[in-house]
């Protein structure tokens, strides 16, 4: 790991924090990505693509999964690269905006009624309850995505040490 100054903080070579170069952000950022690939958009097409060839009609599509999907991964990737900058503050809010923006679209499509195929039974499933607790996670990462940013504003390398101890 090496040490690299961003342009944005120019103590940044001072004692106490070592920044990673950006080559190393970069290829860190893309190894996240796999996982996060994974969860966020292969398995869940998946499931959909399978449960939609059983004849199951649901209420979001591939396509939409697959997008909120990239937009998290790509702001989750913008996120790590930017961290020792000033956008870091402004990227998580873009980046917790959106996983509460997707959270709240699945809320709007509750309660999904499962229809058997050729049959007339019916199960109502809501989950706007679930969801809606779980949205309070990205509204903390906003409010605290503005903190840090106004921290930042205020003493740019402050938390520098924390993020990146030697």
């Amino acid at each position: 790991m090496s040490t690299s100054r961003p342009a944005a903080y120019p103590g940044a070579g001072s004692p106490g924090f070592r920044v990673p170069s950006l080559g190393y952000r970069i290829l860190m950022a893309g190894l996240r990505l796999i996982p996060s690939f994974l969860i966020l958009i292969a398995i869940p097409a998946a499931a959909l693509s399978y449960l939609s060839s059983r004849g199951i009609a649901l209420p979001i599509s591939v396509f939409e999964v697959t997008l909120w999907g990239a937009l998290l991964l790509a702001l989750g990737a913008a996120q790590y690269i930017l961290k020792p900058t000033v956008a870091y503050g402004p990227t998580s809010i873009a980046y917790s905006a959106v996983a509460l923006a997707y959270l709240y679209y699945v809320v709007t499509i509750s309660p999904y009624r499962f229809t058997l195929p050729g049959g007339s039974a019916s199960i109502a499933a809501g989950y706007s309850s679930f969801l809606e607790l779980l949205m309070i996670v990205p509204a903390i990462g906003v409010l605290v995505g503005i903190l840090t940013t106004v921290e930042d504003v205020r003493s740019p390398s402050e938390r520098l040490p924390f993020d990146y101890p030697i």
